[in-house]
């Protein structure tokens, strides 16, 4: 019965998107990248480490996460750049971006009783693998390829990892050694993970004691001090929010809501999946723009696995729909294993060669240009260019 009800809903939101989807008579695509930012598996050491502990992270691809080095923007950078449409425009990355991380100094240094968090950045100045990341991902939204917006200000339930340490979880503590919140679902020895929907409903919120508004609000601040300019679009992090959230990211003026074919909504009992469709307007105004297509190379051994997401951009095409790719950083990321990036940039590569080869006249956007273009009913690629400042406001 769990499986049917998981299912229907998007089924429904596939002939919701078909029937009343936003349509365009150009080929847009839209590559839509979550967790840059955030920290994950610490090291290659640290890895090592908790497999000959008996961890099982060859079960999970997430496990080869790591927050990004120099050289992972670098090469990411080069195949985009180096694959343009017929505007000489190179592929662009939108990069949901993760602002904070807990501050394992601060917390150890309370007794494992209270929560901090730092600026990404910090992290990022204490290695030398990652000094330049800032610059670099500056560099790549000034170069049009890799485009931050907002994801989230962590994207940990802290709380609960909180409470753990509080308990001597051993596997919590571990890791916390390694200046990691644990290790993913699947390789834990607790069954237990961390990296679970932050933005439940409110009660359960409330019971404990965390105020989700000040967590997305200094999120948002986070963003506009690092970058300069306010994120129209966000995604929220594991695809799972409220109404109260989506109040939250109207009040900080987020416009566009990336997202899935179905939203989670929590509820305490499970989440409740409700269909959306790009173009859908939100109870507080805003958009939904939902991804209809995924790319995930990280989860296949499959080098053909390209191939089943330009199924699904053909689909979008026929459908006369912007196709909206879905794809993590971990697809990325050569820090604890190379061969895992040097695969997800060879299938992307080849995927957007692909796309390229069928579809000449292909369009690559950010999302918030389709955003924008949706909601001032905009056709003419001509006519979104030269609305730039409009699409990255500058904090003033």
């Amino acid at each position: 019965m769990s499986r049917i009800r998981m299912t229907l809903p998007i089924f429904h939101s596939k002939f919701l998107s078909y029937a009343k989807g936003w349509k365009t008579k150009n080929k847009i695509i839209v590559i839509e990248s979550d967790d840059w930012g955030a920290i994950r598996t610490s090291s290659r050491e640290a890895y090592e480490r908790l497999k000959s502990d008996g961890y099982a992270l060859d079960k999970s691809p997430y496990a080869l996460d790591s927050l990004e080095t120099e050289s992972d923007l670098t090469e990411l950078y080069s195949v985009l750049d180096n694959i343009k449409d017929y505007r000489g425009r190179s592929a662009c990355f939108t990069a949901n971006m993760i602002l904070a991380n807990p501050d394992f100094a601060a917390i150890k240094a309370s007794g494992f009783k209270d929560y901090f968090y730092e600026p990404a950045e910090l992290a990022l100045k204490r290695d030398r693998q990652r000094r330049n990341v800032l610059a670099l991902w500056k560099e790549g939204r000034n170069r049009n390829i890799f485009i931050p917006q907002f994801h989230g200000r962590e994207h940990i339930r802290y709380w609960e990892w909180l409470e753990a340490l509080k308990n001597g979880s051993p596997e919590a503590h571990e890791t916390f050694t390694l200046n990691m919140c644990g290790v993913p679902l699947r390789a834990s020895k607790e069954t237990q993970s961390f990296y679970l929907p932050m933005y439940l409903d409110d009660h359960e919120l409330k019971s404990k004691s965390v105020n989700i508004k000040e967590v997305i609000t200094e999120g948002v601040k986070l963003f506009e001090k690092t970058f300069g300019y306010r994120s129209l679009s966000t995604v929220a992090p594991n695809v799972t929010w409220t109404p109260t959230v989506e109040k939250i990211w109207y009040d900080n003026n987020i416009n566009y809501i990336q997202g899935g074919l179905t939203q989670i909504i929590p509820n305490g009992n499970g989440g409740k999946r409700v269909a959306h469709y790009t173009g859908e307007r939100s109870l507080f105004g805003g958009l939904y723009l939902s991804r209809n297509c995924t790319f995930e190379p990280s989860k296949s051994s499959d080098s053909g696995y390209w191939q089943i997401s330009l199924k699904q951009i053909r689909r979008a095409f026929a459908f006369k729909e912007p196709a909206i790719l879905s794809t993590h950083r971990v697809n990325y990321i050569g820090n604890i294993k190379s061969e895992n990036r040097d695969r997800g940039l060879n299938q992307l590569k080849s995927l957007l060669d692909a796309v390229l080869d069928k579809w000449p006249d292909t369009i690559f956007l950010s999302t918030p240009e389709l955003g924008f273009m949706i909601e001032n009913n905009i056709q003419s690629i001509d006519a979104l260019e030269i609305r730039g400042e409009q699409i990255f406001p500058l904090v003033s």
